[in-house]
């Protein structure tokens, strides 16, 4: 390490210092020339009508109005050119000192902010680090390349790539979450919580509106779940944007009769139901006060990278127990229920590990 910034600092001493003596150079030649091509030409004005003078061509008194408009021109021309001041010897000395000092300055303050003696570490190395970290300490970039490395080992698992595309999406990279999402629909089209997904996505690929796309996606999930309140809520709400506005209406007042009380998404579409009554259409503000997609997106995302790192290290309790309870928050109960099976396969017959197990499961409900 110490031969490259050697290197780098000579390397950029003789840079500088030939900068320095091509600049030199040039403002030499510079001043020793008119440096403006006009001014060759206004001096051969001159001796053109000093010629024509000579040869009685011209008169006296046009000869010397013409004469000193020629010299005035040329004095502006000579000015224009002037070469610029040239560094002295001790100053080009200072600049190629400063140039080699610049990658040393840079070494002692790398040496007492940095960590030297660290090797580099390959990215297959984070991700291994990543793939055992607790989810909750990902971000999405992190929490995708995760689970792009579940998805390469095992290609036709559907749910591996319903969780990378939410991973995706909440990475803002929404054309790789559809194409994540697309792929999973076609390993397992009945599931509806694929079609909600890739609604979503496509409703973010659209910048809020319920495309024609979106409207397919979410009549599909519909079909296969006609109890979720998400492909309702913008079938519903595409219904209003096409004109039917008492028809969606009357789809939204029948959401909001099937939403609990104690959920928060009721609220915000009561409000939304009376925006629309006033006004005859969607106001503005509705898709910001809409179910917030990305947030869910990430945590699903979190909630995937735990599973696949217990499917890969099994013997966790707390693991398990931290899955279950986010299927809880989540509202998964199938997969809840799932995974409290297979932990009471495994942990049954170790009470220790069992009541590690429930502490986790019950954590913070």
């Amino acid at each position: 390490m110490f031969a490259f910034w050697i290197a780098a600092a000579l390397l950029s001493a003789a840079t500088a210092g030939l900068i320095v003596y091509r600049g030199a150079h040039a403002a030499r030649t510079l001043a020793g020339s008119d440096g403006n091509p006009s001014a060759a030409v206004y001096r051969r004005q001159l001796a053109e009508l000093d010629d024509l003078a000579a040869r009685g061509l011209l008169a006296q008194g046009e000869q010397r109005s013409a004469r000193a408009e020629a010299a005035r021109r040329l004095l502006g021309a000579v000015d224009a050119a002037a070469p610029p001041a040239m560094p002295t010897s001790s100053g080009r000395v200072l600049i190629a000192v400063l140039a080699g000092a610049a990658p040393m300055l840079a070494l002692a303050i790398y040496f007492i902010v940095g960590s030297p003696e660290r090797p580099d570490q390959p990215f297959a190395r984070r991700v291994d680090a990543w793939q055992t970290a607790d989810p909750a300490s990902l971000g999405p970039a992190q929490m995708t390349a995760v689970l792009q490395r579940v998805v390469a080992r095992r290609p036709g698992d559907a749910l591996a790539l319903y969780y990378l595309g939410r991973a995706q999406q909440a990475a803002g990279d929404v054309f790789s979450a559809e194409r994540s999402l697309k792929k999973a629909l076609a390993l397992q089209p009945s599931q509806a919580s694929y079609w909600t997904a890739l609604g979503e996505i496509l409703i973010a690929e659209s910048k809020g509106d319920v495309s024609s796309d979106a409207r397919v996606a979410y009549q599909r999930a519909h079909t296969q779940d006609p109890t979720a309140p998400e492909p309702r809520y913008y079938l519903a709400k595409a219904r209003i944007a096409a004109g039917d506005v008492q028809g969606g209406l009357a789809d939204w007042r029948a959401l909001a009769g099937d939403l609990a009380a104690d959920d928060r998404r009721k609220a915000v579409l009561l409000q939304q139901i009376g925006a629309v009554e006033k006004t005859g259409a969607l106001p503005v503000e509705a898709e910001a006060s809409a179910p917030a997609a990305g947030q869910q997106a990430f945590i699903r995302a979190m909630v995937a990278g735990l599973g696949a790192r217990l499917e890969a290290q099994p013997n966790d309790p707390a693991g398990w127990g931290r899955l279950v309870r986010s299927y809880g928050v989540l509202g998964d109960a199938p997969r809840r229920e799932a995974a409290m099976a297979r932990a009471r396969g495994l942990f049954k017959d170790r009470p220790d590990a069992w009541r590690v197990f429930e502490e986790a499961a019950e954590a913070r409900q």
